[in-house]
Protein backbone atom coordinates (compact mmCIF):
# COMPACT_ATOMS: atom_id res chain seq x y z
CA UNK A 1 0.00 0.00 0.00
CA UNK A 2 1.06 3.62 -0.51
CA UNK A 3 2.65 5.26 2.53
CA UNK A 4 0.48 7.63 4.56
CA UNK A 5 2.60 10.68 3.67
CA UNK A 6 2.46 9.74 0.00
CA UNK A 7 -1.32 9.41 0.10
CA UNK A 8 -1.59 12.91 1.58
CA UNK A 9 0.52 14.31 -1.25
CA UNK A 10 -1.70 12.59 -3.80
CA UNK A 11 -4.80 14.03 -2.11
CA UNK A 12 -3.35 17.52 -2.32
CA UNK A 13 -2.64 17.09 -6.02
CA UNK A 14 -6.06 15.62 -6.85
CA UNK A 15 -8.78 17.35 -4.79
CA UNK A 16 -12.10 15.68 -4.04
CA UNK A 17 -13.84 17.52 -6.88
CA UNK A 18 -11.65 15.63 -9.35
CA UNK A 19 -11.82 12.30 -7.54
CA UNK A 20 -15.60 12.54 -7.72
CA UNK A 21 -15.36 12.05 -11.47
CA UNK A 22 -14.56 8.41 -10.91
CA UNK A 23 -10.95 8.80 -11.95
CA UNK A 24 -8.96 5.90 -10.56
CA UNK A 25 -6.69 7.61 -8.05
CA UNK A 26 -6.42 4.75 -5.57
CA UNK A 27 -3.86 3.00 -7.78
CA UNK A 28 -4.81 -0.57 -7.12
CA UNK A 29 -2.75 -3.15 -9.00
CA UNK A 30 -3.53 -3.24 -12.73
CA UNK A 31 -2.86 -5.77 -15.42
CA UNK A 32 0.47 -5.51 -17.20
CA UNK A 33 -0.61 -4.37 -20.66
CA UNK A 34 2.09 -4.04 -23.27
CA UNK A 35 2.74 -0.47 -24.34
CA UNK A 36 1.98 0.58 -27.91
CA UNK A 37 3.26 3.48 -29.95
CA UNK A 38 0.12 5.60 -29.73
CA UNK A 39 -2.74 4.86 -27.38
CA UNK A 40 -6.00 6.61 -26.61
CA UNK A 41 -7.69 6.46 -23.23
CA UNK A 42 -11.20 7.46 -22.27
CA UNK A 43 -12.00 8.16 -25.87
CA UNK A 44 -15.76 7.67 -25.49
CA UNK A 45 -17.58 9.32 -22.62
CA UNK A 46 -16.50 7.81 -19.29
CA UNK A 47 -16.05 4.26 -20.51
CA UNK A 48 -12.27 4.51 -20.49
CA UNK A 49 -10.12 1.73 -21.86
CA UNK A 50 -7.16 1.66 -24.21
CA UNK A 51 -7.55 1.67 -27.97
CA UNK A 52 -5.01 1.65 -30.76
CA UNK A 53 -5.35 4.43 -33.29
CA UNK A 54 -7.28 3.38 -36.35
CA UNK A 55 -5.53 2.64 -39.62
CA UNK A 56 -7.43 5.51 -41.21
CA UNK A 57 -5.94 7.98 -38.70
CA UNK A 58 -2.43 6.81 -39.54
CA UNK A 59 -2.92 6.93 -43.29
CA UNK A 60 -4.58 10.35 -43.36
CA UNK A 61 -1.96 11.74 -40.95
CA UNK A 62 -4.60 14.17 -39.69
CA UNK A 63 -6.19 13.22 -36.38
CA UNK A 64 -9.98 13.32 -36.41
CA UNK A 65 -11.45 14.77 -33.20
CA UNK A 66 -14.66 13.10 -31.94
CA UNK A 67 -16.69 16.32 -32.28
CA UNK A 68 -15.94 19.01 -34.88
CA UNK A 69 -18.06 21.64 -33.11
CA UNK A 70 -16.57 21.60 -29.61
CA UNK A 71 -13.33 23.42 -28.70
CA UNK A 72 -10.17 21.33 -29.09
CA UNK A 73 -7.51 21.59 -26.38
CA UNK A 74 -4.17 19.86 -26.94
CA UNK A 75 -1.89 19.51 -23.89
CA UNK A 76 1.74 18.65 -24.54
CA UNK A 77 3.40 17.06 -21.52
CA UNK A 78 1.90 14.83 -18.85
CA UNK A 79 3.71 16.02 -15.75
CA UNK A 80 2.02 17.85 -12.89
CA UNK A 81 1.10 20.86 -15.03
CA UNK A 82 -0.25 18.92 -17.99
CA UNK A 83 -2.15 16.25 -16.07
CA UNK A 84 -3.65 18.69 -13.57
CA UNK A 85 -4.76 21.01 -16.39
CA UNK A 86 -6.49 18.12 -18.14
CA UNK A 87 -8.26 16.99 -14.97
CA UNK A 88 -9.22 20.55 -14.07
CA UNK A 89 -10.79 21.15 -17.47
CA UNK A 90 -12.65 17.87 -17.04
CA UNK A 91 -14.00 18.84 -13.61
CA UNK A 92 -15.37 22.28 -14.55
CA UNK A 93 -19.05 22.71 -15.37
CA UNK A 94 -19.54 23.58 -19.05
CA UNK A 95 -22.57 24.17 -21.27
CA UNK A 96 -23.14 21.03 -23.33
CA UNK A 97 -21.84 22.58 -26.52
CA UNK A 98 -18.89 24.36 -24.88
CA UNK A 99 -17.13 21.58 -22.95
CA UNK A 100 -13.72 21.27 -24.61
CA UNK A 101 -12.29 18.09 -26.00
CA UNK A 102 -8.97 17.53 -24.25
CA UNK A 103 -6.08 15.56 -25.72
CA UNK A 104 -3.00 14.89 -23.56
CA UNK A 105 0.26 13.89 -25.27
CA UNK A 106 3.27 12.49 -23.43
CA UNK A 107 6.24 10.40 -24.50
CA UNK A 108 5.81 8.07 -21.53
CA UNK A 109 3.08 5.56 -20.77
CA UNK A 110 3.28 6.49 -17.08
CA UNK A 111 2.70 9.60 -15.01
CA UNK A 112 5.50 9.95 -12.44
CA UNK A 113 4.84 11.44 -9.01
CA UNK A 114 8.38 12.81 -8.65
CA UNK A 115 8.25 13.87 -4.96
CA UNK A 116 8.07 10.16 -4.08
CA UNK A 117 10.42 8.81 -6.75
CA UNK A 118 13.29 8.35 -4.30
CA UNK A 119 11.15 5.98 -2.21
CA UNK A 120 11.59 3.35 -4.91
CA UNK A 121 15.17 3.00 -3.69
CA UNK A 122 14.10 2.28 -0.11
CA UNK A 123 11.44 -0.27 -1.04
CA UNK A 124 8.72 1.79 0.68
CA UNK A 125 6.58 1.85 -2.46
CA UNK A 126 6.15 -0.15 -5.64
CA UNK A 127 6.49 1.40 -9.08
CA UNK A 128 2.75 1.29 -9.80
CA UNK A 129 2.07 3.39 -6.69
CA UNK A 130 4.04 6.41 -7.88
CA UNK A 131 4.00 5.81 -11.63
CA UNK A 132 0.47 4.78 -12.67
CA UNK A 133 -0.42 4.55 -16.33
CA UNK A 134 -2.13 7.55 -17.88
CA UNK A 135 -4.71 5.13 -19.26
CA UNK A 136 -5.68 4.18 -15.68
CA UNK A 137 -5.64 7.75 -14.38
CA UNK A 138 -7.85 9.00 -17.21
CA UNK A 139 -9.89 5.85 -17.78
CA UNK A 140 -13.12 7.27 -16.31
CA UNK A 141 -12.83 10.68 -17.93
CA UNK A 142 -13.37 12.02 -21.42
CA UNK A 143 -9.72 13.11 -21.66
CA UNK A 144 -7.86 11.50 -24.57
CA UNK A 145 -4.28 10.32 -24.19
CA UNK A 146 -1.66 9.71 -26.87
CA UNK A 147 1.73 8.22 -26.08
CA UNK A 148 3.95 9.94 -28.60
CA UNK A 149 6.73 12.50 -28.99
CA UNK A 150 6.30 16.02 -30.33
CA UNK A 151 8.21 16.77 -33.52
CA UNK A 152 7.17 20.38 -34.01
CA UNK A 153 4.37 22.88 -33.38
CA UNK A 154 3.05 25.16 -36.11
CA UNK A 155 0.78 27.96 -34.78
CA UNK A 156 -1.61 29.53 -37.28
CA UNK A 157 -0.76 32.98 -38.62
CA UNK A 158 -3.75 34.78 -37.08
CA UNK A 159 -1.96 38.13 -37.22
CA UNK A 160 -1.56 37.88 -40.97
CA UNK A 161 2.19 38.35 -40.84
CA UNK A 162 2.60 36.24 -43.95
CA UNK A 163 -0.24 37.81 -45.90
CA UNK A 164 -4.04 37.56 -45.63
CA UNK A 165 -5.26 34.07 -44.84
CA UNK A 166 -8.07 32.30 -43.04
CA UNK A 167 -7.51 29.59 -40.45
CA UNK A 168 -10.00 27.17 -38.92
CA UNK A 169 -7.77 26.23 -35.98
CA UNK A 170 -5.19 27.67 -33.61
CA UNK A 171 -2.41 25.60 -35.10
CA UNK A 172 -1.10 22.10 -35.69
CA UNK A 173 1.03 19.73 -33.63
CA UNK A 174 3.21 17.28 -35.56
CA UNK A 175 3.97 14.04 -33.71
CA UNK A 176 6.86 11.65 -34.33
CA UNK A 177 4.39 8.93 -35.35
CA UNK A 178 3.31 11.07 -38.30
CA UNK A 179 0.00 12.26 -36.86
CA UNK A 180 -1.05 15.88 -37.27
CA UNK A 181 -3.31 17.28 -34.56
CA UNK A 182 -5.23 20.49 -35.14
CA UNK A 183 -6.04 22.46 -32.00
CA UNK A 184 -7.93 25.56 -30.91
CA UNK A 185 -5.98 25.93 -27.67
CA UNK A 186 -2.49 24.61 -26.93
CA UNK A 187 -0.98 24.00 -23.47
CA UNK A 188 2.80 23.61 -23.36
CA UNK A 189 3.79 21.65 -20.24
CA UNK A 190 6.80 19.74 -21.54
CA UNK A 191 8.86 20.15 -18.37
CA UNK A 192 12.65 19.77 -18.34
CA UNK A 193 15.25 17.07 -18.59
CA UNK A 194 18.79 16.70 -17.24
CA UNK A 195 21.52 18.19 -19.45
CA UNK A 196 24.37 15.78 -18.83
CA UNK A 197 26.52 17.26 -21.58
CA UNK A 198 27.07 20.52 -19.67
CA UNK A 199 29.62 19.03 -17.23
CA UNK A 200 32.49 17.06 -18.81
CA UNK A 201 32.24 13.38 -17.93
CA UNK A 202 28.67 13.53 -16.63
CA UNK A 203 27.17 11.83 -19.68
CA UNK A 204 29.59 8.90 -19.30
CA UNK A 205 29.64 8.49 -15.52
CA UNK A 206 26.56 10.16 -13.97
CA UNK A 207 22.96 9.02 -13.74
CA UNK A 208 20.06 11.51 -13.82
CA UNK A 209 17.22 11.03 -11.35
CA UNK A 210 14.02 12.39 -12.84
CA UNK A 211 12.04 9.57 -14.47
CA UNK A 212 10.87 6.09 -13.53
CA UNK A 213 13.55 4.61 -15.78
CA UNK A 214 16.18 6.78 -14.06
CA UNK A 215 15.13 5.43 -10.66
CA UNK A 216 15.30 1.86 -11.92
CA UNK A 217 18.82 2.41 -13.25
CA UNK A 218 20.01 3.89 -9.95
CA UNK A 219 18.44 0.97 -8.08
CA UNK A 220 20.13 -1.50 -10.46
CA UNK A 221 23.57 -0.01 -9.90
CA UNK A 222 23.09 0.17 -6.13
CA UNK A 223 22.19 -3.52 -6.10
CA UNK A 224 25.23 -4.26 -8.27
CA UNK A 225 27.51 -2.44 -5.83
CA UNK A 226 25.85 -4.09 -2.84
CA UNK A 227 26.41 -7.56 -4.30
CA UNK A 228 29.99 -6.77 -5.30
CA UNK A 229 30.89 -5.45 -1.86
CA UNK A 230 29.00 -8.10 0.13
CA UNK A 231 31.30 -9.37 2.87
CA UNK A 232 34.03 -6.93 1.85
CA UNK A 233 35.66 -4.31 4.08
CA UNK A 234 35.55 -1.60 1.42
CA UNK A 235 32.79 1.01 1.52
CA UNK A 236 30.42 2.00 -1.28
CA UNK A 237 30.81 5.68 -2.18
CA UNK A 238 27.89 7.50 -3.80
CA UNK A 239 27.93 11.16 -4.87
CA UNK A 240 24.66 13.10 -5.21
CA UNK A 241 25.05 16.38 -7.10
CA UNK A 242 22.47 19.01 -6.23
CA UNK A 243 21.18 19.69 -2.72
CA UNK A 244 17.71 21.02 -3.23
CA UNK A 245 14.79 19.14 -1.73
CA UNK A 246 15.03 16.26 -4.22
CA UNK A 247 18.79 15.89 -3.87
CA UNK A 248 18.65 15.85 -0.08
CA UNK A 249 15.82 13.31 -0.03
CA UNK A 250 17.75 11.12 -2.47
CA UNK A 251 20.99 11.38 -0.50
CA UNK A 252 19.20 10.59 2.78
CA UNK A 253 17.38 7.59 1.27
CA UNK A 254 20.57 6.08 -0.18
CA UNK A 255 22.38 6.71 3.12
CA UNK A 256 19.64 4.90 5.06
CA UNK A 257 19.76 2.05 2.57
CA UNK A 258 23.54 1.57 2.73
CA UNK A 259 23.85 2.13 6.48
CA UNK A 260 27.44 1.34 7.54
CA UNK A 261 28.21 -0.26 4.17
CA UNK A 262 28.67 3.03 2.36
CA UNK A 263 29.10 6.79 2.41
CA UNK A 264 26.97 9.32 0.53
CA UNK A 265 28.60 12.59 -0.54
CA UNK A 266 26.20 15.48 -1.24
CA UNK A 267 27.64 18.13 -3.55
CA UNK A 268 26.09 21.55 -4.07
CA UNK A 269 27.09 24.84 -5.70
CA UNK A 270 25.71 26.72 -2.67
CA UNK A 271 27.43 26.78 0.72
CA UNK A 272 24.50 24.98 2.36
CA UNK A 273 21.75 22.53 1.47
CA UNK A 274 18.17 23.47 0.60
CA UNK A 275 19.03 27.21 0.38
CA UNK A 276 15.40 28.22 -0.14
CA UNK A 277 14.04 26.11 2.74
CA UNK A 278 13.04 27.51 6.14
CA UNK A 279 15.94 27.37 8.65
CA UNK A 280 14.25 24.66 10.71
CA UNK A 281 13.89 22.35 7.71
CA UNK A 282 17.49 22.97 6.69
CA UNK A 283 18.81 22.18 10.17
CA UNK A 284 16.79 18.95 10.28
CA UNK A 285 18.13 17.93 6.88
CA UNK A 286 21.73 18.57 8.00
CA UNK A 287 21.30 15.96 10.74
CA UNK A 288 20.84 13.22 8.15
CA UNK A 289 23.83 10.91 7.87
CA UNK A 290 25.45 11.99 4.60
CA UNK A 291 28.58 14.07 3.97
CA UNK A 292 28.07 17.59 2.59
Amino acid sequence: MMSRSGAKQWNRLFPSSLRGLGTNLSFSAVSQRRGIGCIASGATGTNGGVAELSEADTESRLYSWPDNKKPRVCILGGGFGGLYTALRLESLVWPDDKKPQVLLVDQSEHFVFKPMLYELLSGEVDAWEIAPRFSDLLGNTSVLFFQDMVKCVRPSDHLGLNGPSKYSCGGTVHLESGLLIEYDWLVLALGAEAKLDVVPGAAEYALPFSTLEDARKVDFWLKTLERRNFGQASLIHVAVVGCGYSGVELAATISERLQDRGVVHAINVETTICPTAPPGNREAALKVSFKF
